[in-house]
């Protein structure tokens, strides 16, 4: 069964445009980004639908969500673990 992190990683690569894949630590926002702002809109639409697919609602437009130090959109694996904390419901 594939992770949340799969699952964003092969989000990510259909999105690009890049024939490079992403990896878990791939930069997502910021100067070497991997996403353009349309694609990356496109990734938090997928994740909505699958938050409601596992009964929740996935927030992405939290006031630090887009901040290049602390945004959970800086890489796909911090991406995953902003999900994990959701899901779970861990504030």
């Amino acid at each position: 069964m594939p992770t949340i992190i799969d699952e964003i990683l092969l989000k990510i690569s259909e999105l690009s445009d890049s024939e490079d894949e992403p990896t878990p630590d791939t930069p997502l926002i910021g100067d070497d980004r991997f996403l353009d702002s349309m694609s990356l809109v496109e990734l938090c639409l997928f994740l909505e639908d699958t938050a409601l697919s596992f009964g929740f609602t996935f927030d992405w437009s939290s006031e630090v969500a887009m901040s290049k130090q602390r945004s959970f959109f800086r890489t796909p694996s911090s991406l995953a673990e902003e999900f994990e904390r959701q899901r779970l419901n861990l504030s």
